[in-house]
């Protein structure tokens, strides 16, 4: 891209650091249209818009003849990128069984994607190609969100019992088992649906909700500024640059396994300790580069524990949407987590600059991302609830009953 569109020196340089700012900008957008949009019109139909525009637009960003196109397709893309974290997400969590989340965080996240956008970019080797055919292997989601019914869960706290009846009965279908109604669901009324429009104002309506939404979101925004900070710098590194980032995506994808394993055989690996041993881990690696920059011929010690970090940086973010999805009730469940996304993204956007400063002296990006880290864990340590183990369902019957249950956990 920066070949393409002679962005070498000068005020374009710091242009193509913008493209990716405005991307996260678009995330920062997304997150909060498609957050309002999927717990008001459901989760179903607004995976399908936001999915079918980010594929629509990333293909478009391949054939961009400047690069404000390629930014404006960015921006678009960015907030598809929102809707697949924030309402897919949701829709996704809300059909499967409390102890099968950790399984989808550990073998559906983006370790595996990491691989195989590497693996496309190694092999077509030239940024438009990449950018079209990586948005085209998003394609096959669409025949599937067609045959999936919409939320069962979604259904019922809009008082739509009949539409949720069918939901469910097509799930049963879909999963091969017979459909059992249960008795206490018989005598509902079928005639009385909410129609009201929840906003991002309803997260702070009661303490316990509102209480949760700072802690998780805070945690959400330092998460996103170690990320992203630390990811965007791993380019000033030495050492062949795809060697290192399939490394990389095959560090986070096994460090997810063993998360899968805790969660499973472990009972005591709770949320908090999901996301405090990971983080005090990736504040001793960013702690030891920093040594090592300053140093001579340490470049491959460095490299290595750098991988190890951004391994350890994807765990946190596991225990961060866990807990973003298990603490929030159904009706406002994707405006939460993209609120929480809001958050992120807005730490996401130091990111692209803070790459920039290894230029004036190589250890500030990591010295950032450790005193980010450090807040973050004291968070954590002191306010961050348990929610293992949650039923969705229970949060909205007597909802801040159960929050603050889990607070005082």
């Amino acid at each position: 891209m920066v070949q393409d569109f002679e962005m070498f020196c000068g005020s374009k340089a710091y242009d193509a650091a913008w493209v990716a700012t405005i991307q996260f900008i678009g995330a920062l957008v997304g997150a909060v249209i498609y957050g309002h949009l999927g717990d008001y019109f459901g989760r179903k139909p607004v995976s399908f818009v936001g999915i079918s525009i980010g594929i629509v637009f990333g293909v478009a960003s391949g054939f961009s003849p400047t690069w404000q196109l390629f930014a404006i397709a960015m921006f678009i893309c960015g907030t598809s990128v929102a809707c697949i974290m924030v309402v897919f997400y949701a829709y996704i969590l809300e059909f499967i069984e409390p102890q099968q989340r950790v399984f989808l965080r550990s073998f559906f996240n983006w370790g595996y994607a990491r691989l195989v956008f590497t693996l496309v970019c190694w092999l077509c080797d030239y940024w438009r190609s990449s950018a079209i055919i990586t948005s085209l292997l998003a394609v096959p989601i669409l025949p599937v969100l067609l045959v999936l019914p919409e939320s069962p869960k979604w259904y019922s706290t809009k008082k739509r019992f009949r539409e949720m009846k069918e939901a469910e009965k097509r799930v049963a279908w879909l999963s091969g088992i017979p459909y059992l109604e249960e008795e206490d669901r018989k005598e509902e009324k079928i005639d009385e649906k909410d129609t009201k429009i929840y906003t991002i104002r309803d997260l702070f309506t009661s303490w316990p909700i509102a209480y949760s939404t700072i802690v998780v979101g805070s945690l959400w925004f330092s998460t996103s500024v170690s990320s992203f900070g630390a990811d965007l710098n791993s380019g000033n590194l030495a050492g062949n640059f795809y060697l290192s980032q399939f490394v990389s995506a095959a560090a986070i994808a096994l460090s997810k396994i063993s998360i899968f394993l805790l969660d499973l055989y472990v009972p005591s690996f709770n949320r908090q300790r999901l996301h405090q041993v990971p983080q005090i881990i990736m504040i001793a690696c960013y702690t030891a580069i920093m040594a090592l920059m300053i140093t001579p011929d340490s470049d491959c010690s460095i490299i290595i524990i750098n991988i190890i970090g951004a391994s350890f940086i994807e765990l946190t973010w596991d225990a961060c949407y866990l807990v973003a999805a298990e603490i929030f009730p159904t009706r406002i469940r994707t405006i939460g987590i993209g609120t929480c996304s809001l958050l992120a993204r807005t730490g996401a956007l130091l990111a692209p600059q803070m790459a920039y400063l290894s230029d004036i002296y190589r250890p500030i990006p990591y010295a950032i991302v450790c005193s980010v880290g450090i807040i973050s864990l004291l968070i954590s340590c002191f306010f961050l609830p348990d929610t293992k183990g949650v039923d969705l369902a229970a949060l909205d019957g007597n909802e801040e009953i159960q929050i603050a249950e889990n607070l005082e956990a």
